[in-house]
């Protein structure tokens, strides 16, 4: 009788635990190029994600602090501590249509198929207050924005940083502009209430704009030869803080040796009940 051939074998038939170890391995960057291999090696590349995210906000104990203030404001804004509420699925394209969605625990049962570059980290900021029992104010974290006369944009500077005694990880810092026009509209109950800060969509700012007040006379015959709009302020709230986890792993890798995930424990374990779906648009001003 011929010899019966076996059949190759697949990533699928090969133990779970087995790939597991393996792809935990990798950085952040090539565990993301890996994942476009198969479904499969995708959604374990996706737990590997998330158990790696909760390894460096609870396990090893890093805070998000964050902070936001006008060129002018450098020296005299505060900082604002920023509490972790989820991870999501975003978008890369900066649609109207585009939404951030809770995402789902992993369930080896029901795995969704859910890009990894389109998972977002999302982050409640509020600002630190000493007398407060815990040091950290119940209100949400706020600043005044304020564009002089005759101004289209005012340029504002954020950044932040993963913190906790003896360590500081920078996440990023960049200067973006704030239009005059996208804060009238976010004034009065518009949609667009995302900015993205820096080149890339990797990390977004939730805005809620109210309180608009003319803070200067408008400039008659001004360089355009015509009625300059007046100087106005802005009360913007911090509603949250979305940063790619992808890009957020990256830079923690950036200053931690390769060890830092290998105390990681993969195995199955009951994750977190999911967050309620956010309808928020993902809108570039």
């Amino acid at each position: 009788m011929p010899h019966a051939i076996e059949p190759k074998l697949q990533f699928e038939d090969l133990p779970r635990e087995l790939l597991e170890e393996i792809l935990n391995l990798m950085p952040t960057k090539s565990l993301v190029i890996a994942s476009r291999t198969s479904k499969y090696i995708h959604d374990i590349a996706t737990y590997i994600i998330s158990r790696r995210l909760r390894h460096a906000l609870h396990v090893e104990g890093y805070r998000l602090v964050f902070e936001c203030y006008e060129a002018a404001d450098m020296y005299n804004h505060p900082y604002n501590n920023c509490e972790y509420t989820g991870t999501y699925i975003g978008t890369e394209s900066s649609a109207p249509a585009a939404k951030l969605n809770s995402l789902p625990p992993f369930d080896g049962e029901k795995e969704e198929f859910n890009p990894l570059p389109k998972l977002y980290t999302r982050y409640t900021p509020t600002p630190f207050d000493a007398s407060c029992q815990n040091g950290i104010s119940n209100s949400p974290a706020s600043s005044t924005v304020t564009i002089d006369s005759g101004d289209l944009f005012t340029q504002v500077c954020a950044s932040a940083s993963l913190v906790k005694l003896g360590s500081m990880i920078p996440v990023f810092e960049s200067f973006f502009r704030v239009r005059r026009e996208w804060l009238d509209r976010a004034c009065e109950g518009g949609d667009d209430n995302i900015v993205w800060v820096g080149m890339g969509e990797d990390v977004g700012l939730e805005l809620n704009v109210s309180g608009k007040r003319i803070s200067g006379p408008a400039i008659h015959g001004g360089v355009r030869g015509r009625e300059e709009d007046p100087a106005v302020q802005y009360h913007v709230d911090y509603e949250s803080l979305v940063i790619r986890a992808t890009y957020l792993l990256e830079m923690i890798e950036q200053k931690k040796p390769a060890s830092f995930y290998q105390s990681i424990s993969l195995v199955s374990q009951p994750e977190e009940a999911p967050m309620p779906t956010m309808d928020t648009s993902l809108v570039v001003f």
